[in-house]
This record gives structure tokens, sequence and C-alpha cells, in this order.
């Protein structure tokens, strides 16, 4: 992993600490901004993509034929590994159809128990899963950060239902969430031929099941929010496949929880608004 990520990690979580002290408020915006403008990009490097004719469609059938018979499921770590990466395929019957909705109907089923889905959670968020590649252009590692950001966000529901918070190791994910948002700027939706990319917005499915979880200090919220307004402002590509709608939901959701969320949020638009004023081109040029 890019040194400078590991790096980004520490500051987040210092400047989160911050914000639990009292020590930033008005500030927390401006210095997340600042950290995410001085992340380095770099240049295209091959991806490895999982190999689609190791066994994947085997396993699966093998798998859904378990979930049929309504039967549990045991994946040791090595064969739990070998399914999340798969996620990462370009191939979206194995990618979506496959992988994704297995995992889903096992956590509805309640097929895997509290031991496995705190490790699927943990799989879901190593930094190898979340970070892979997104330093770089536009590329094929996005299916398999978006893919496990989506299924993270999924996961953490059946969490909360399943009442297994207590296992969980919420500031992990809370820095771990946050570096990913400053971290991702691939915008795209569907993709021909590979299916829907999506980043944007399984982060937004991120942030709606963080910010329903109780167990969750308020800061960790605000901290959430504000990473994201503050990477809205510098993406360069538009959000056209569904993310505003998807977004605008999550900002409503989140600010009737609480008047401290509306504020921060009005405030946070208030403060973008008068940055576009200031840089909008002269109607003009005599």
């Amino acid at each position: 992993m890019d040194e400078q990520i590991g790096e980004l990690q520490r500051q987040l979580a210092a400047l989160n600490q911050e914000l639990k002290s009292g020590t930033v408020f008005q500030s927390l915006g401006p210095r997340l901004g600042q950290l995410m403008d001085g992340i380095h990009r770099h240049r295209r490097t091959p991806v490895t993509l999982p190999d689609d004719q190791d066994g994947i469609t085997e396993y699966l059938m093998e798998l859904r034929d378990e979930l049929n018979q309504n039967h549990s499921l045991y994946l040791p770590l090595q064969d739990l590994d070998f399914l999340l990466s798969h996620l990462a395929s370009p191939d979206p019957d194995i990618r979506y159809n496959g992988v994704n909705f297995t995992i889903y109907d096992a956590l509805q089923q309640n097929a895997l128990d509290a031991n496995e889905q705190v490790t699927l959670i943990n799989f879901l968020s190593r930094d190898a899963t979340l970070f892979a590649h997104i330093l770089e252009p536009t590329n094929a590692a996005v299916f398999g950060r978006a893919s496990s950001a989506s299924m993270l966000a999924v996961a953490l529901h059946f969490a909360v239902e399943n009442e297994i918070q207590g296992k969980l190791d919420y500031q992990h994910l809370v820095n771990q969430v946050a570096t990913y948002i400053c971290l991702e700027t691939d915008t795209r939706g569907f993709v021909n031929q590979q299916g829907w990319a999506h980043a944007y917005a399984a982060i937004i499915d991120l942030l709606v099941v963080l910010s329903e979880t109780d167990d969750l200090p308020r800061a960790d919220k605000l901290f959430l929010l504000l990473t994201l307004i503050e990477r809205l402002k510098r993406l360069t590509t538009p959000l056209i496949y569904g993310e505003n709608d998807r977004m605008a939901a999550y900002f409503v959701m989140l600010t009737n929880r609480h008047s401290l969320y509306e504020a921060t949020l009005l405030n946070a638009l208030k403060q973008w608004r008068q940055t576009v004023a200031r840089h909008r081109r002269p109607d003009n040029l005599a």
C-alpha cells in the first residue's frame, strides 16, 4: 500500500479525535479539504483481476444449493477470501449476480454466525480491498473497491439487525470509510459490458447505514458528513447515475435526526456557495 494512504489514515484519525475533544469544529471542513488536496496521484499500473475460471462458478453453485436448503454456511477464512476476491471480477454475472447476491442471501437467511459476520466485515474493510489502485486514473479495480464498499454497507446493516455491534471496531470502520471517501475519484456508473461500478452509490450506502447506527457518536457522523462534502467539492467528473438522489435522501435523513447535523450541513453548503461565487467568471469581459 502507498505510504501516503497510511499517513492519511493517521491524519484522519487524529483529526476525528480533535473533533471529539472539542479542539476543532468550524475548521474541520477546510482541514479535511487540505488533506485531500495533499494527495498525490500516480500513473496507471496493471490491475490484477481474479481468474473467473478458478472454480468460483462451481463454488457459488455449491453455496446456492446450501442456501436453497436453508442450511447454515461454513466459510473458513481461505474460502471467504476466495469468494470475496471475486467481487473484483469485471464480469457482472460473477461479481454482482454471483458473489453479491450469494452473500446478501446468506446474511438475510442468517446462514452466517456472528463470528463469520465479523470476519466478513473485517475482510471487506481491508486496505487492500478498499484502496486497490485508488490513486491511479480510472481503472478496472474500481469494481472491487465499489462492490466491497457496497457489500460492507449491507453487512453493517445486518450487524445492527443481528445485534453484533459490540463485536465491531467502529472507530476503525469510520476511519476506513473516511479514507475511502478522501481517495475515491472514480464517478463512473454503468460501464459497458462490465456492469455497474457505482462507487459513489456505495459510499452513500455506507454513510446511510453508519448514520443510522446508534452505537456511533454524533461526532463520527459529522466527520463523515463533512468528509463527503469536501470530496464532492473536488470531483472533476459528474455524478449522473442516481447518486444525487441518494445523497439528497441521506442529507434529509441525517438532518432530521438532530439539529446539529442540520446546522453543520447548512453551514458547509453556505461556505461552498460563497467559494463558488468568488470564483465565478464575470458576465462580461469589457
